[in-house]
């Protein structure tokens, strides 16, 4: 099968290669992958700063149709439409795992780094770590399942929203966006902050439901704030970008007694004034990952049409043009890029807030 490859350590050395096609274990499933989403962990896999196995196959947002099953295999069937997460596997036993938070277990392995990942025709993975997709939900809107789960983990899990909240989110990516729309189901008010590089991924912040939208390059974010919140600050800021600039400025503009919120991850160290946090009684709360609710809920969310995620994807491309989707996710020009294995030439399209999902 053709998979795209990161071959050695550091910068680039990222390949399509022939690779041998995965048969399942016991307690796996096998999918040939409908589409595979490219994030900004792929992005630092790329660049050479965050650790991975090689060779390695990468991805891990991802859907697909199982076409074989384990032997050990009770809950799914060849047929199956379903939403795949990670990590891969656990230990099972350390307390991470017995409160069912598997992204904190020290033992954990996932696909895309660790072990072979989705960016491929086909993908094994254990079948506990799989959701069955509804009927009604397409993989189109499905393909963003794995980011709304990360944005589910954040805003309804681990911080409240009350409707009379001002929210920023600092980084209009997937993530961001779909913080942006959970908010606004909460009722909050929500600025969302970008850069010069995210033009189109601000506008398509206004499209899903911003109130404000600001561009930090061009325009006082702190001032804009302010005039939002009457002086006192945001009541809650998603630090979504991971980039000590957002980071420093969500420290300023989250109110005295509010809440920070760290979504991105940062790829390397940084300063920053640490006494804010005692001095403004500040909560700051860490979301990684997700844990088996929030895919419930955010399939839910898929459902009921509740959020949008088709919209959101600019650009589709097959496995050979990956050196374009790359480069794509990379430049802010895209808003969500997508591989389709099936796919013979890329598709491109304007994200679009309005009409029914796919």
């Amino acid at each position: 099968m053709k998979a795209v490859v990161k071959t050695e350590p550091g910068e680039g050395h990222v390949e399509l290669r022939d690779w041998p096609e995965p048969s399942p274990a016991s307690d796996e499933i096998k999918l040939k992958i409908g589409t595979a989403g490219i994030c900004g962990t792929d992005l630092h896999i790329i660049k050479g700063s965050w650790p991975c196995r090689v060779p390695v196959v990468i991805g891990h947002e991802f859907c697909g149709t199982i076409i074989e099953v384990g032997s050990q295999v009770k809950t799914f069937k060849p047929g199956d439409r379903v939403l795949g997460s990670n990590p891969a596997r656990t230990c099972g036993s350390c307390y991470h795992c017995r409160v069912g938070n598997p992204f904190m277990c020290s033992a954990r392995v996932s696909a895309g780094y660790m072990i072979d990942g989705a960016f491929a025709e086909y993908f094994c993975i254990a079948a506990e770590r799989c959701h069955l997709l509804p009927d009604e939900v397409s993989f189109r809107q499905a393909a963003l399942g794995e980011p709304l789960a990360v944005a589910v983990r954040a805003v309804i899990e681990r911080t409240t929203v009350r409707p009379s909240d001002v929210v920023l989110v600092s980084g209009p990516g997937c993530v961001g966006l779909l913080t942006i729309q959970l908010a606004k189901l909460a009722g909050a008010r929500v600025i969302v902050a970008g850069i010069d590089k995210d033009e189109r991924r601000l506008t398509c912040a206004r499209q899903m439901g911003a109130d404000r939208v600001v561009n930090a390059s061009r325009e006082n974010l702190l001032e804009i704030v302010s005039e939002y919140t009457d002086g006192q600050g945001a009541d809650l800021v998603y630090e979504c970008a991971g980039v000590a600039a957002s980071i420093a400025l969500s420290l300023d503009a989250v109110k005295k007694e509010g809440t920070l919120v760290g979504l991105g991850i940062l790829s390397g160290p940084m300063q920053f004034p640490y006494s804010q946090i005692t001095l403004k009684e500040l909560r700051v709360v860490g979301s990684y990952g997700y844990v088996w609710n929030s895919w419930q809920t955010a399939i839910h969310l898929l459902r009921h049409r509740k959020v949008k995620t088709a919209e959101l994807i600019s650009h589709e491309f097959p496995l050979a043009r990956f050196e374009e989707a790359f480069l794509a996710a990379d430049d802010g020009s895209a808003v969500k890029v997508l591989f389709d294995p099936a796919m013979e030439e890329p598709r491109a399209t304007a994200p679009v807030p309005s009409g029914s999902p796919d």
